[in-house]
């Protein structure tokens, strides 16, 4: 049931995500042939409206196929082709599996006829729409359970930071140091990621640059890093709140939001940056089949608190996965979202297009490239379930 449940939550994610390209191609009058929900052979299809709605049998995500749209976008990547009807020889009806245009109407309603701004929105408007929900379900998150700012509780004694003035109660809000600009730190996650990054540069020299709260005033105060020889690294030297806090009036709640919803976005750059660098191992590299088993298995796990609580994580999981979503659709790589506005944003700047099909066929060999990776990060994932390197991260 909790692996049903997690395949539903990702499906929405990526629905959604199809749902936000749906809606622009309507708005910029991109004919739409197909809007489905799931993936594989139909269920159940109706036109409406002259675009064709279908519940498929795989519960994978959803499709958006565009007239005009290359193979790579078109969802189930194959170029629609329209059959000519010969009911008026002057402007016949293309007929796209019930879907139908005029032929006069063809160009107009073609998605790679449009200009490069309406082609620009309608590639992006499925990342936004990703954000956007990110966005809510972090709204709903904080409005329950609240957010995770950096209260002080306690000072290591023997610490640097001691004798430099922070007491308990300040908020922390910032860290830098020596070379390094100050850094915003809303939430314990922030500085746990922060720390998990930058802590390994610290030495007995370090200069560390703290911004906190105090009685409603921000202050600025100096310090070293306090070296741990029980955990054998530097450490701050001190003690947070790591629990969530509801926010306090309406502000707060933006904030908070905000704060929630940027953490999130954050996190996929730096776990990019952190894989680009080789920071981060085999074991750790997730797909969609280990999506799926993490999810359900920490559903599972807070169940036995309670159905609410168990949805609670859920909507912790979706928020993280919706913001990954939307930033790897930005990568500029061919097939992806990203990769399309690379080229409509060149043919903006230099107000020259590169031909459709070398354009259709980048992205064919994109896609090609992209599925090749999926069986490789799929195979990963199967080794790691086999091996339970998921299970020692969930239970580490």
């Amino acid at each position: 049931m909790s692996i049903l449940v997690a395949i539903i939550g990702l499906s929405i994610l990526v629905i959604f995500h199809e749902f936000g390209h749906f809606l622009a191609a309507k708005l910029c009058g991109v004919g739409v042939l197909e809007f489905s929900v799931g993936m594989g052979p139909r269920l159940f299809s109706h036109v409406w409206h002259n675009t064709r709605y279908s519940l498929k049998l795989l519960p994978f995500g959803g499709s958006c196929a565009m007239l005009g749209e290359d193979a790579a976008g078109s969802g189930d990547f194959e170029t629609a082709s329209g059959t000519e009807m010969s009911d008026d020889e002057l402007d016949p009806w293309i007929d796209y599996d019930g879907v139908r245009f005029r032929k006069s109407a063809l160009k107009d309603r073609s998605f790679n006829e449009k200009s490069a701004p309406r082609r620009f929105f309608i590639c992006v408007a499925g990342v936004l729409n990703n954000f956007i929900l990110a966005f809510l379900m972090a709204a709903v998150l904080v409005g329950f359970t609240g957010f995770d700012r950096l209260y002080v509780v306690g000072v290591q004694e023997d610490a640097p930071i001691a004798v430099a003035g922070l007491e308990k109660g300040d908020q922390v809000t910032g860290i830098g140091y020596t070379g390094k600009h100050i850094s915003n730190m809303p939430s314990y996650r922030d500085l746990y990621i922060w720390l998990y990054v930058h802590a390994r540069e610290f030495t007995s020299d370090t200069e560390l640059t703290i911004r906190y709260v105090r009685d409603g005033e921000t202050k600025t105060l100096s310090t070293k890093p306090y070296y741990s020889t029980e955990n054998q690294k530097y450490m701050l030297g001190i003690s947070f709140y790591g629990g969530r806090i509801l926010p306090g009036n309406a502000l707060e709640f933006l904030q908070d939001t905000w704060y929630e919803f940027r953490y999130n976005v954050s996190m996929v750059v730096q776990s990019l940056r952190m894989l680009a660098a080789g920071q981060v191992k085999r074991q750790e590299v997730m797909g969609p089949v280990g999506a799926v088993s993490v999810m359900g298995e920490t559903v599972q796990e807070s169940s036995q608190y309670g159905i609410f609580n168990a949805f609670l994580v859920l909507l912790e999981l979706l928020v993280m996965l919706s913001a990954n979503l939307g930033v790897m659709n930005l990568l500029p790589i061919p097939a992806l979202d990203g990769g399309r506005l690379l080229f409509i944003l060149c043919e903006m700047i230099f107000r020259k297009r590169l031909y459709p099909e070398l354009e259709g066929k980048i992205n064919a060999v994109g896609m090609a490239a992209l599925f090749a990776l999926m069986v490789v990060i799929m195979g990963n994932d199967i080794i790691n379930l086999v091996t339970g390197a998921y299970e020692e991260i969930l239970n580490g």
